[in-house]
C-alpha cells in the first residue's frame, strides 16, 4: 500500500497502480494513469455524505480547473472567501458544498445545467447592479422605455 500525499489530501492510499523504484539511495514513485486517479479521488469526495473538508473543497476546485476568483464569481462570493474555505478559516456553507459537488459531477457527465444556472445567477446579479432605469410616460402611464 502506498500513501499518496501529492494530491494534498491526508488519507489517500493506493493499493496498486504504482511503481516504486530505488535509484541512488532515493525512492521514486510513478503512478499509472494519474489523470484517472485524480478523477477517482474527486468522484469519491463528491459522492461522500459528509461535509467537505477544506482540502477536499480545494481538490475539487483544482480538478474543475477553476481559480479561486473564477469559483468565487460563480458562487457570488469573493476569491478571499473561497481561500478562507480552503484554509479552514470559514465554514463552507452546505449550499456551496452541494454546488461544488454538482459542478464536478456535471463535468463527469458532460452536461451544463448547473454551470448554466450558476452563470445565469452571477450574470443577472452583475447586470442588475449595473442597470440603469429609463422610464417614459406614454398615454399618462409610466413604463420602462423601449
Amino acid at each position: 500500500m502506498y500513501h499518496y500525499t501529492e494530491c494534498g489530501l491526508p488519507n489517500v492510499y493506493l493499493k496498486n497502480g504504482f511503481t516504486i523504484e530505488h535509484i541512488d539511495g532515493e525512492d521514486y514513485t510513478s503512478i499509472d494513469d494519474m489523470n484517472n486517479l485524480h478523477v477517482a479521488i474527486a468522484q469519491t469526495i463528491a459522492d461522500s455524505h459528509t461535509a467537505l473538508r477544506p482540502a477536499e473543497f480545494k481538490f475539487l476546485r483544482i480538478e474543475l480547473n477553476l481559480s479561486q476568483k473564477m469559483l468565487g464569481h460563480r458562487f457570488g462570493v469573493s476569491e478571499q472567501t473561497i481561500a478562507r474555505y480552503e484554509k479552514g478559516q470559514s465554514e463552507i456553507p452546505r449550499t456551496t458544498d452541494a454546488a461544488l459537488r454538482s459542478l464536478f459531477m456535471e463535468k463527469l457527465e458532460k452536461t451544463n445545467s448547473v454551470s448554466y444556472f450558476l452563470d445565469l445567477l452571477s450574470d443577472a446579479e452583475a447586470q442588475q447592479a449595473a442597470k440603469e432605469i429609463l422610464l417614459e410616460e406614454i398615454d399618462n402611464r409610466w413604463g420602462i422605455a423601449v
